[in-house]
């Protein structure tokens, strides 16, 4: 069962996938607009202080800045949306890049 409020969801074929925007648009991605997937780590820098969270980042071929999703927008969820990206990635062939 998909649950509205998430913000990567795999279509049932494992061949596309639904990201929720910074907008909090849907965008659905079919496998072969993705030329890769990183896994790592976003600091956000305010005044006095710096945060770092984890980071699922997407890139879609064609454009310039890639899709992000940070720890923070769903704690809950976030471990699930990585092992689903994951398997997502490797299912469909795309690169998967891990880093800090």
């Amino acid at each position: 069962m998909m649950n509205d409020n998430r913000l990567i969801t795999c279509n049932r074929d494992w061949t596309g996938i639904t990201v929720i925007d910074r907008k909090g648009k849907p965008v659905f991605l079919d496998y072969h607009q993705i030329s890769e997937i990183r896994f790592g780590y976003h600091t956000v820098t305010k005044l006095f202080s710096k945060r770092t969270s984890e980071k699922i980042e997407i890139h879609v071929k064609g454009q310039k800045a890639p899709i992000l999703v940070l720890k923070p927008m769903d704690w809950n969820h976030f471990d699930q949306y990585k092992q689903e990206v994951a398997k997502f990635a490797k299912d469909n062939k795309i690169r998967l890049v891990e880093f800090d």
